[in-house]
């Protein structure tokens, strides 16, 4: 069993907040064939367990229940996330997930791993697509369990804040990423660090002293292409 890495994050009273640059995204990509659909409706169909094995109780369970992927995540100290992944490793990928925060504290983030890739020393990188309980959205770069922002925190009242549900697609083409929220174009960036194919993932954090819970259903990976 992977131990969950929980290495401290920036969330967003760290960062310089701004308005995004474009209301339209920089790249026209299409939306291929149907990669996998996971429903949630049994378990096994994702990561599970509880994280660090040895502690009691954990800081991490991620568990398939009552029809969805349920993350909780209780950050002690100093900010962390934890995540879970699943399905075939694919190269080129459009995600799509519905997310609802059903926790209190709004200073978190939520959302999408990408191209999520394991070393032979267990060492894991990918990218992050993400939005938070305050309605920010961010890109990042995931390696070694701590986010690296390619696209700092900006805000959009395209995404529903609180304890309510978002719908999250995710654009991982060539070395451009893009995030959506309900419909609606946030924010993009274009980066060649990470290629190849990879995993999947869901992901969730929170602020230090706090708990986060995010569920996660219908998820929908498509092949994605440039235009």
């Amino acid at each position: 069993m992977r131990i969950r890495s929980l290495v401290p994050l920036l969330l967003l009273g760290a960062l310089v907040l701004g308005a995004c640059g474009s209301d339209d995204p920089s790249r026209k990509v299409t939306q291929g064939d149907t990669l996998f659909t996971v429903s949630f409706d049994e378990p096994g169909a994702w990561e599970e367990g509880a994280y660090p094995v040895e502690s009691s109780p954990p800081d991490s369970t991620l568990a398939v229940a009552d029809g969805r992927y349920r993350i909780e995540h209780r950050a002690a100290r100093s900010s962390s996330f934890t995540w879970g992944v699943g399905g075939e490793p694919a190269g080129n990928v459009i995600v799509e997930v519905e997310a609802a925060q059903t926790s209190a504290e709004d200073d978190n983030l939520y959302g999408v791993l990408c191209r999520v890739q394991t070393d032979d020393s267990g060492a894991t990188r990918g990218y992050a697509l993400l939005i938070s309980g305050d309605g920010h959205y961010g890109i990042a770069t995931f390696e070694r369990g701590a986010l690296s922002f390619l696209l700092e925190w900006h805000q959009s009242d395209a995404i529903h804040q609180g304890q309510a549900s978002n719908t999250i697609r995710a654009v991982c083409v060539d070395d451009y990423l893009a995030v959506y929220a309900n419909g609606h174009f946030l924010g993009d960036v274009t980066d060649s660090a990470l290629s190849g194919p990879g995993q999947v993932g869901l992901i969730a954090g929170v602020k230090r002293e706090s708990t986060v819970t995010v569920t996660f259903d219908n998820l929908a990976v498509y092949e994605g292409r440039r235009e």
